[in-house]
């Protein structure tokens, strides 16, 4: 069963308000679009992915690396686009699955359980429904006698027709024939445009296999206004925070909690409230996450103790037994076991070796207004407070910098580096 893809996602988005397009805003970290696209990857079935857009969107998808882009155009519509399409290109897979581009699908069991009942009942349309307390704004699957009749969208529902609660996610998967049928699609007279959902009515006059499969997993909504994206984003989020609990992650509040889809968080790691972990954290055993800490693409090794107000940013690697205090930042840096960094200090493109102590209010001065350069500190060393590292500069082994000193040039091993003015006393 050779599957192709096919996400819809040429509306302008004018419900979203935004001068971004809807489909490019993020979800705890991942684009909306590259939901669908990174679930369909995971299958060996699906052989390609195309992205059907109009002629405005098309310069963001390719610049952001995007391929397989076709361009509806006139915009007349869902059946209008895979119309389009199929006069575009040639029909070779046995089957396809239409997706939609502002409606994430986060669970994989959804997809197989519709293309486990598409291929062992050789359907060929098979729509993907699912079961809303309310569900206004949302076409109504019309079924009789457990049979899929029609889809009808909510303008043109009778009272009675609204009173269903199961309603059409927009996911099909059509055989090959049924994709050609989108070409006999007429213009609904109300919305005048194509509807993809009027294929369900044309595939049964043709006689071809038509059914339904109930959505028995993560809710699927679409996000047409920004309060409907932050229902999603709700949703991921505590579906991204059930899964750490159950895997012996504990949280202190996790309603203010924000962790990225890809986070990885080992088990006996305790995160305090009002915690934001972006875009590759790991973070291992054992390890605590102090309150108003954020944390972007970094490591953080076992039994480390970051926080509160602290700020990881990307490219840093913390080393096991690791301190860093409250009101640190720490940038593309690595950080060996047993390293403490007190408050208040900025540590930024810098190695540290095994259990130096960075005092409070010291920094690593590595940008000289050009070129960021480098700081080199070595193990069981000791940084007295509020000094300034001005990189490039290497401190050698157990050597030691007393408090309030600027730093400029390399430190040897085993050795005091003071370097301050004179204090001297003026009678006034």
């Amino acid at each position: 069963m050779k599957i192709s893809a096919i996400i819809l996602s040429a509306g302008n988005s004018t419900r979203y308000l935004s001068s971004k397009p809807k489909v490019f805003h993020e979800l705890s970290g991942q684009k909306l679009i590259d939901f669908n696209i990174s679930l369909l990857n995971k299958y060996k079935e699906i052989k390609s992915c195309h992205i059907i857009t109009n002629t405005a969107l098309k310069e963001n998808f390719i610049n952001l690396g995007y391929k397989n882009i076709s361009i509806q155009s006139p915009i007349n519509g869902t059946g209008g686009a895979i119309a389009q399409f199929v006069s575009k290109n040639n029909i070779k897979a046995d089957y396809y699955l239409i997706c939609l581009g502002d409606t994430p699908i986060f669970n994989k069991k959804t997809i197989d359980a519709l293309i486990k009942k598409t291929k062992n009942q050789k359907l060929d349309i098979n729509v993907l429904g699912q079961n809303l307390d309310n569900p206004f704004g949302y076409g109504r699957l019309i079924i009789e006698n457990k049979n899929l009749k029609a889809i009808v969208e909510e303008k043109n529902c009778n009272i009675e027709e609204k009173k269903i609660s199961t309603i059409n996610t927009g996911i099909f998967l059509l055989s090959k024939r049924a994709l050609l049928l989108s070409k006999k699609i007429k213009k609904d007279v109300q919305k005048k445009e194509y509807l993809l959902t009027d294929l369900i009515k044309i595939g049964l006059e043709h006689k071809y296999k038509v059914s339904y499969s109930l959505n028995a997993y993560e809710k699927i909504m679409g996000a047409n206004t920004i309060e409907e994206m932050q229902h999603l984003q709700n949703q991921l989020q505590t579906s991204i925070i059930q899964s750490l609990m159950s895997k012996g992650v504990q949280f202190e509040n996790p309603l203010t909690t924000f962790i990225s889809h890809d986070a990885v968080i080992d088990k006996d790691v305790y995160i305090e409230s009002n915690v934001v972990i972006k875009n590759h954290v790991k973070i291992k055993q054992g390890s605590l996450i102090k309150s108003f800490s954020y944390l972007e693409d970094c490591i953080i090794g076992k039994d480390c103790n970051i926080g509160p107000f602290a700020r990881i940013r990307p490219g840093t690697l913390l080393e096991d037994d690791v301190k860093i205090g409250n009101f640190v930042e720490i940038k593309k840096s690595n950080l060996k076991k047993g390293v403490k960094v007190n408050h208040l200090s900025y540590v930024g493109d810098s190695k540290i070796g095994l259990n130096t102590n960075i005092g409070a209010g010291t920094i690593t001065c590595n940008y000289d207004g050009k070129k960021k350069f480098k700081t080199t500190i070595g193990d069981n060393c000791f940084i007295g407070s509020n000094s300034s590292i001005v990189a490039p500069v290497t401190i050698a082994n157990k050597a030691y910098v007393g408090a309030g000193s600027v730093i400029t040039k390399n430190v040897p091993s085993n050795s005091l580096a003071i370097a301050r003015v004179k204090q001297k006393h003026f009678k006034i």
